[in-house]
């Protein structure tokens, strides 16, 4: 999951708060017996065995390694085709959409001196390799990006750079986007300040030795697509904006070992050395499946998770487990004798590791569909723990009495939270006003994995995968039958 704006996000942008609807007093009750019997059915049918691990082990076995553009992409591709149709989704379809491809090679790192050792370090994603025979020079730490901000040219010139913030474990992931700002912006500032390369800590939790990667952030609205293609000497002088240095993440473990050498005064030199492939132009997809709605199928519930992912690991928890969640959770209400009144949409979502650009695509090839509602399943690895809405105000109590088929399964209700549909819906979310809300899941322990080789399928529970789908079920099928809006857009 690309977290990278999504904390700066719930900030900036106003929840879908606008005034009741006028002359409008809203009902003691939204939905009918039939429909609130339905949706526990569903329920309880996935809590007894979903299929969803059978769903997720299939994935990552057919297409263990997923980054955009490479082989795996394209076996994600086609295994979902499959999948879709099979699971009796009524239109199946691939939407292709360009983008700047990116591709690992190798990231090395050694502090010199007589005491001198290798760090466990990874490239960044998206990041320009550093010169032929790497650069080696001073390093200079930071403990923060604003440190590294405050600080003269003079002191960066010329010199490695180590930002060093640590991130906090906190069960809604709170903790991510102040550490990680270092990760998006970071080589920016030094590549400003005539600093040769970046080093950051990992942005993750834990405190094993797996280096964490994840995308740098280009230009004004962080998604833009950098020349990766440029030499080294250009790439240090673009225009700002555009100006990048080559960046590495240090595993948790040897970060600790790393810092501290500079609390001993002396001079700390590092040999880097990155290399990366710019892939040009390239393919990447969205794969979309549809149930249509059986009275009003021109209203689109859209769900889904990304289905590229880190080719370090092989996206089991990122995102392959919200991948298999909703594409089961919709081929289940699909499955029923009636369809609900709207149609239910899953998605599938290309490109979100390097920068939302399958959803970017999405939303621009998508403006003219009524999406009335949106929720993605891209965060913990654990069970949901609350439902939080992201609606206007006269719809949050629809999603209340919703919230009471999740409370026996210890999902709380939380009205005053700010819900966040999910990264892939977010272009919808600021350019459409799409109305929506969270499942929020447990994330105690996901950034101990997240964007790591650790990031595999042993590390997830086949009961939790049950657990949501059959929350998302539940929302997902009374959301689609629900009579009104939850947006202010009108009947």
């Amino acid at each position: 999951m690309n977290f990278g704006n999504v904390l700066a996000f719930l900030a900036t942008t106003s929840l879908l708060t606008a005034c009741d609807q006028p002359g409008e007093e809203a009902p003691t009750t939204y939905f009918s017996a039939e429909q609130m019997a339905t949706a526990a059915s569903l329920r309880d049918a996935a809590l007894e065995d979903s299929g969803t691990w059978d769903i997720l082990e299939e994935l990552v076995s057919v297409a263990p390694k997923r980054l955009a553009g490479s082989a795996g992409d394209k076996l994600a591709r086609d295994w979902a085709v499959e999948k879709l149709e099979s699971l009796g989704f009524d239109r199946v379809w691939v939407h292709e959409f360009q983008l700047r491809g990116w591709e690992r090679v190798s990231a090395s790192a050694t502090v010199l001196g007589d005491e001198g050792f290798d760090l466990n370090i990874t490239s960044l994603g998206r990041s320009v390799s550093t010169p032929a025979g790497g650069v080696t020079a001073e390093v200079m730490h930071f403990p923060t990006l604003a440190d590294l901000e405050a600080a003269a040219a003079s002191d960066v010139e010329g010199k490695i750079v180590f930002i060093s913030n640590r991130m906090e474990r906190k069960i809604d992931g709170s903790g991510y986007g102040p550490a990680n700002v270092a990760r998006g912006r970071g080589h920016e500032v030094v590549a400003q300040k005539g600093g040769l390369a970046l080093l950051i800590r990992s942005i993750g939790t834990d405190n094993h030795d797996a280096p964490h990667t994840g995308a740098m952030r280009f230009g004004k609205d962080g998604m833009s697509q950098p020349e990766l293609d440029l030499a080294y000497e250009e790439a240090v002088s673009a225009p700002y904006g555009e100006k990048t240095v080559a960046a590495g993440a240090i595993s948790n473990v040897d970060s600790d070992v790393f810092e501290a050498l500079f609390g001993s005064g002396n001079e700390v030199t590092v040999a880097l050395e990155i290399s990366n492939n710019d892939l040009g132009e390239i393919t990447s997809y969205n794969i979309i499946g549809e149930m249509t709605g059986s009275e009003r199928p021109h209203e689109v519930v859209i769900t889904g998770g990304h289905i590229d992912a880190w080719e370090t690991g092989v996206g089991a928890m990122d995102d392959g487990m919200g991948v298999a969640i909703t594409m089961n959770a919709v081929a289940s209400i699909g499955a029923r004798p009636r369809r609900p009144a709207r149609t239910l949409r899953f998605v599938a979502f290309g490109a979100e590791e390097l920068g939302l650009l399958g959803a970017k695509a999405y939303a621009e090839e998508y403006s003219d569909v009524d999406h009335v509602f949106g929720i993605e399943s891209d965060f913990g690895i654990g069970k949901v723990w609350q439902l939080s809405p992201a609606v206007s105000a006269h719809a949050v109590p629809v999603l209340g009495e919703i919230a009471t088929l999740l409370e026996p399964m210890g999902i709380a209700w939380n009205p005053e939270a700010r819900g966040f549909p999910g990264p892939d819906l977010r272009p919808l979310v600021t350019g459409a006003g799409l109305a929506g809300a969270a499942l929020n899941g447990d994330g105690t322990f996901y950034f101990d994995l997240h964007h790591t080789a650790e990031d595999t399928l042993d590390k997830i529970k086949a009961p939790d995968l049950d657990y949501n789908t059959a929350a998302y079920a539940a929302l997902l099928y009374l959301v689609a039958e629900y009579e009104g809006r939850f947006d202010t857009k009108g009947s």
